[in-house]
């Protein structure tokens, strides 16, 4: 007979509702903020108001879920930020010289694949700290920028002709049928993910290099190998969503994709809010840059800036953190 057949009915429901308070009552709790800001600013859920949140919630997706995997094997990416910067500058100047417009999409992911091989190479196989190691890449990729741009100059496209910028602009500013184009390319980014870290080899051995990295090793996996590549995909979607940002906005700038840092780290820990485990999950990164994404939306449209986004962000993070602690203790 179970302990908990021994119970009085409403002290079996009492641990039930507890129970479910502790797996998904900050879900819940999010849902209840976006109510208010529906409540309080009517527009919030109108059908022009969600697809400007899927646009922008898009490409925090994408960088966010190469973040995802290097978290899941006990990594973490400072660099991400700065190489969606990069790529989107070289994207912008490689549109306003004239050159092929495969060339402005190719260039830019070949960029972040390099700059994934590095991540690589140093924290895989020379063994710096993650943490240090991207921190200094990051700061590299500035300086970069910054002699590239003259000092921070912004590489400025919607005021080209639009014979020059209109297949490039297309990706953020149009249409593919009914649905804008940039949330088709951040859903068949997010199968893609999806697929690779559910159903291969490499999902299998992420998930034992996060786990325990001795036992991993025991088991024959190629700890460094399974490493590396998180940062080489971290990399590669940095960039996809670097050039994605700027054809959305037909500027690039030295700086302009840092502030999607934060907001990649917490849809990245807002997901685990959606395991049971609170362990971070593609579905669950997917969940939190939404939440982001109406989170800010919501903001803007009550006449809160910047301080209050950050300061949300922040509490959310401590928040999934604290949430996933106690679920694993438990």
């Amino acid at each position: 007979m179970s302990v908990s057949s021994n119970l009085p009915k409403s002290s079996t429901a009492s641990i039930s509702v507890l129970g479910l308070l502790r797996d998904y009552g900050a879900i819940l709790g999010m849902i209840v903020v976006l109510g208010i800001f529906w409540y309080l600013k009517p527009a919030f859920l109108s059908a022009a108001n969600i697809e400007n949140v899927f646009r922008q919630s898009g490409i925090v997706m994408i960088m966010a879920l190469g973040l995802t995997i290097v978290m899941k094997m006990r990594g973490v990416d400072l660099s991400i930020a700065q190489t969606a910067d990069a790529a989107g500058l070289i994207a912008a100047m490689l549109i306003i010289a004239k050159y092929p417009i495969w060339m402005a999409f190719a260039l830019p992911l070949l960029f972040g694949l390099v700059v994934g091989l590095v991540n690589a190479v140093l924290m895989a196989y020379v063994g710096i700290p993650a943490i240090i190691g991207t921190l200094g890449m990051m700061f590299i990729i500035r300086w970069g920028e910054l002699m590239a741009t003259n000092g921070a100059e912004p590489q400025i496209l919607f005021t080209l002709p639009r014979s020059v910028t209109r297949d490039f602009l297309w990706l953020g500013q149009k249409d593919l049928g009914p649905v804008a184009a940039l949330i088709v390319l951040a859903l068949v980014v997010f199968l893609v993910v999806f697929v690779v870290m559910r159903f291969t080899p490499f999902a299998r051995y992420a998930k034992a290099v996060g786990s325990n990295v001795r036992a991993a090793f025991l088991a024959g996996i190629d700890i460094r190998l399974t490493f590396g590549l998180g940062f080489v995909i971290a990399g590669v979607l940095a960039a996809l969503a670097g050039v994605a940002l700027v054809s959305r906005t037909g500027i690039a700038m030295p700086r302009g994709a840092e502030p999607f840092l934060l907001d990649a780290f917490a849809a990245a820990y807002l997901g685990t809010l959606a395991s049971r485990q609170g362990e971070m999950s593609i579905p669950g990164t997917l969940m939190g840059a939404l939440f982001i994404g109406f989170l800010s939306n919501g903001l803007t449209l009550l006449g809160l800036g910047a301080p209050y986004r950050y300061a949300l962000n922040g509490g959310f993070i401590l928040l999934a953190m604290a949430i996933g602690a106690l679920k694993r203790k438990n």
